[in-house]
């Protein structure tokens, strides 16, 4: 199948769930909560570039930047760009996130970030599996030339 012409976000209530259900695990600082329905040969690539591969390598990096920086920091959705189905069992998800305020380990304060995250997905419903995402830190100042905004 290809990929839809317009994408849309109808029909994708197991994707909505699994947001909703991530943001809310982040929220209570429960790392393994937020990839209980993650594949285990998930792929990461954070907001900084760095790419872990694996649950485990994801789940323990994870853990480590929540006991140095992300420990109650809230994490908002925002909305849902598009979720495209690109064949039967696989569909990309296209989401905003609003970080809060927060501290890198060399010292830099961030403020309200905002995130566009591309996300793929397996399986439907009961079935379905984080596969793969890319995290992006969405510059405001560059936003403003986007010269095909969506």
């Amino acid at each position: 199948m290809t990929a839809l012409a317009q994408p849309s976000t109808d029909g994708h209530a197991d994707i909505h769930a699994w947001l909703d259900q991530h943001a809310a695990a982040w929220n209570a600082n429960d790392v393994p909560g937020m990839y209980t329905r993650a594949a285990p040969d998930l792929h990461w690539v954070n907001v900084v570039g760095m790419h872990w591969r694996g649950l485990p390598a994801v789940i323990h990096a994870h853990e480590v930047f929540f006991a140095i920086m992300f420990r109650d920091v809230p994490l908002t959705l925002l909305g849902v760009d598009s979720v495209v189905q690109i064949a039967p069992d696989v569909r990309i998800c296209v989401a905003r996130w609003v970080l809060g305020d927060y501290t890198t380990p060399s010292g830099d304060r961030i403020v309200a970030e905002t995130n566009r995250m591309t996300l793929v997905f397996t399986g439907r419903d009961d079935g379905l599996s984080l596969r793969h995402v890319a995290n992006i830190r969405i510059d405001a100042d560059a936003a403003r030339h986007d010269p095909a905004p969506g």
